[in-house]
């Protein structure tokens, strides 16, 4: 047994390869225990521990507790009455000490010692050295002190995963990931039915199993995987109606593409334009990509007539998609019949934060009392380092209590695409004035408290906008305190009470203005003609006048920004109606029969030259409700432009 320690002690610093093997460095398991001769005391790894009796030498042999020496290395023992041994299991062996007897036994094999075990004060004492074998440790001594110098064995155990959920005979590399506990203690593996790249589909098992340094093998451990068979290219194809088509005649192209595993991640065209405006051949390509990468193409040429079905221009009108835009002749567009209206304002105010748009700090964004109805709108950017959140305060000055209600509301953001937020929230805000949602929150004399909590719930973070809308309404004179600050712990109407007002930027609006609504009325019934309405112009729309309550600054909100304008009008059938900005580039949301319609869809209008479709009547004549607002960064002014739709030619 003498020769299996030492061969025990020799494996704890083997070091095997293996993808998953791992072997234990320098240190991991090693332990030094220094007993100090004529003292009852030991230290573990620069640890003090007490000892039953001292350390002591008779006639040679260094003698030490067997239950300190145990319980120091973390074995277990127990005493067998029967035979009269003190048994101590380490490392699964079974190693037996006994009173009056020069030797041990290591799973019922004896091994002679130097020294007699004795009995010193209920302690079994037993020769130092002879401990040293039995558990493969190094011993060291000098003068006045023995080193016992050991590596502790775990069992590790063999689990490992596959890393690939998916598994394709010939084509997938397939690795695996150790799950091993104890893995330090590894000092070979060995596998059956691991393979790097699996030959053949089916059902495969793998299994491993590890060796630790006493050269015993875990327990196998094994993992059951389906590997599908070769993944197939994706196959393109798509169809068309016919193969000759006139000029202006819309094509529909069908995708009729194909996956083994229905697994098409990409589609890719080429010319596949929904109408040709010059006779001749045109070829037309779909490229496809399965969620592998592997790729298909197929083209297919189509023959296009000198015959006209729709030139160009009416072809946009009658086809371009709701939300899309198209060209126009922009000059043209003044030439359509310039149609008049009246419009009635709502008593219902307007409150609109966006100036500093970009904020820098914390601070006061806007400050007002308010008394029945108003509308907020809020546009600001954070371009601080400081993430920065916004909140609403109502505080009630009177002497009654008062509450505030709560009507349409939504915000967009934050995020760092600024139009589309604006879009976005004023999109919300239409769509939640149709759910009717409200909620009410009641102040006492005197009491502070938010309101619209929903606006705090995410902080602004470095170059991200936020937008928000909302219609509220105070039963008695409230003032409401619009404020960013920072997310530091501190409780937010306790933090504004510190704050100063922020500074205006002299190129954006902030301030009260009277009559948030404008019912547009329109007498005449249009698309007979091409007609335009116009808006924003200042002479017939104009502009709303205001004050910046925070400095007493006088103010025009010269886009009449937050403005919900709203008409019905009777329309003749098969009209398109559209928005076509005269200022530059145009953007807003539009509520065309409770349907909402981006200005555009995914961009904006750049020049007087693009158009954007709203609505398209029928075969007879509609009833038609537009709403809308207009978004920050517009120029104006904006026409809504009616235009009869040709019928194609024979």
């Amino acid at each position: 047994m003498r020769k299996c320690f030492t061969l025990l002690l020799l494996l704890s610093l083997v070091i095997t390869s293996g993808s998953l093997a791992q072997a234990a460095g320098a240190g991991a398991g090693a332990n030094t225990l220094i007993l100090y001769l004529n003292k009852a005391n030991v230290s573990l790894n620069g640890v003090s521990y007490p000892a039953a009796q001292p350390t002591v030498a008779v006639k040679g042999v260094s003698y030490a507790p067997l239950s300190m020496l145990a319980a120091r290395y973390g074995y277990p023992i127990r005493f067998d009455s029967a035979t009269k041994e003190s048994i101590v299991t380490a490392n699964g062996n079974e190693i037996r000490w006994k009173f009056g007897q020069a030797s041990y036994t290591v799973n019922g094999a004896a091994t002679m010692i130097a020294g007699v075990p004795f009995v010193q004060k209920n302690s079994l004492m037993i020769p130092v050295r002879a401990w040293a074998t039995a558990t493969g440790s190094n011993l060291t001594a000098s003068k006045t002190e023995i080193r016992l110098e050991w590596k502790t064995f775990k069992n590790p155990t063999a689990d490992f995963t596959v890393d690939q959920t998916e598994i394709y005979a010939t084509q997938t590399t397939v690795t695996y990931t150790s799950r091993s506990t104890n893995a330090e203690y590894i000092t070979n593996e060995r596998w059956e039915g691991k393979e790097t790249v699996f030959a053949e589909p089916g059902t495969h098992t793998i299994t491993r199993w590890v060796q630790n340094a006493a050269g015993e093998w875990s327990e196998p451990y094994s993992v059951t995987v389906n590997v599908l068979p070769a993944n197939q290219p994706p196959q393109a194809m798509f169809s068309t109606e016919k193969d000759t088509y006139k000029i202006g005649e819309p094509i529909q192209y069908v995708d009729q593409s194909t996956d083994d595993e229905n697994a098409i991640a990409s589609s890719e065209w080429t010319n596949n334009k929904p109408a040709f405006f010059v006779p001749g051949e045109q070829r037309i390509t779909l490229k496809v990509t399965d969620k592998h990468g592997l790729v298909s193409e197929y083209g297919k040429t189509i023959t296009i007539s000198p015959e006209v079905m729709y030139n160009e221009v009416e072809f946009n009108e009658r086809f371009t998609p709701v939300g899309e835009k198209f060209e126009i002749d922009g000059p043209g567009v003044l030439k359509y019949s310039l149609v008049p209206y009246t419009y009635t304002v709502s008593d219902r105010a307007l409150i609109a934060s966006n100036s500093p748009e970009d904020m820098t700090k914390e601070g006061i964004l806007y400050r007002d009392t308010m008394t029945g109805d108003f509308r907020l709108f809020i546009y600001h950017q954070n371009i601080g380092t400081d993430p920065l959140t916004i909140y609403l305060a109502a505080t009630n000055e009177g002497t009654e209590t008062a509450t505030v209600n709560l009507g349409a509301a939504a915000q967009a953001g934050p995020n760092t695409f600024g139009l589309w937020t604006g879009k976005l929230a004023a999109e919300r805000y239409l769509e939640s004035k149709r759910t009717g949602t409200t909620s009410s929150t009641t102040l006492a004399p005197g009491e502070t408290k938010l309101v619209m909590t929903q606006l705090g719930d995410q902080p602004l973070k470095m170059n991200q906008v936020f937008s928000a809308y909302a219609d509220l309404n105070a039963s008695a004179p409230v003032k409401f305190t619009l404020f960013a600050m920072k997310q530091d712990g501190r409780a937010p109407l306790e933090a504004m009470e510190s704050f100063g007002n922020l500074p205006r930027d002299g190129k954006h609006i902030r301030g009260t203005f009277q009559g948030a609504d404008r019912e547009v009325t329109v007498s005449e019934k249009l698309g007979g003609t091409p007609q335009r309405i116009l808006f924003g112009d200042h002479k017939n729309d104009p502009a709303l006048d205001g004050r910046d309550m925070l400095n007493g600054i006088y103010e025009n909100n010269w886009g009449n920004f937050g403005v919900l304008y709203h008409m019905t009008v009777q329309v003749e059938p098969n009209t398109l109606i559209a928005a076509n900005g005269r200022g530059g580039v145009y953007s807003g949301v539009f509520k065309i029969n409770d349907t909402a319609v981006m200005v555009s869809n995914s961009s904006l209008l750049q020049n007087p030259n693009q158009a954007c479709v709203l609505y398209r009547t029928g075969a007879h004549a509609e009833t038609v409700e537009i709403s809308f607002l207009t978004a920050l960064g517009s120029n104006l002014p904006m026409n809504i432009v009616f235009i009869p739709l040709k019928e194609p030619n024979a």
